[in-house]
């Protein structure tokens, strides 16, 4: 795993454990291994049999990705931009590869720093 790889997986833990304001774990999917095994297995760098497919750990991503942006349109302070985060959570459904669902996560996370910081 590239330094590079643990920076964006990292985002991914930071967008949803701010959105349920939680630490780092297993709940709510609050932990970069969910987003570092998918992208192992979107390279084939990883035949873990217990994490099934790459499609199935995608998935699983997306899912808590789209919970997180959920929370956000129905959490206060991010609520003000709820229709950002829905935007965002509806380009879900079109996406297929990790660098597009880590798109989405930074466009997401970006906003809500601008949101804390305002």
């Amino acid at each position: 795993m590239s330094i590079d790889d643990y920076k964006r997986a990292m985002n991914y833990e930071l967008l949803v454990r701010n959105a349920f304001d939680c630490p780092s774990g297993m709940r709510n999917g609050a932990h970069l291994c969910f987003m570092q095994n998918a992208m192992t297995m979107e390279r084939g760098e990883t035949y873990a049999n217990h994490l099934g497919s790459f499609e199935k750990q995608f998935g699983k991503v997306k899912n808590y990705t789209s919970k997180a942006l959920i929370k956000l349109t129905k959490t206060k302070p991010y609520s003000s931009q709820s229709d950002f985060f829905k935007e965002l959570n509806d380009r879900l459904v079109h996406i297929s590869t990790i660098d597009e669902l880590m798109g989405i996560v930074d466009i997401g996370l970006d906003k809500l720093v601008i949101i804390k910081n305002s």
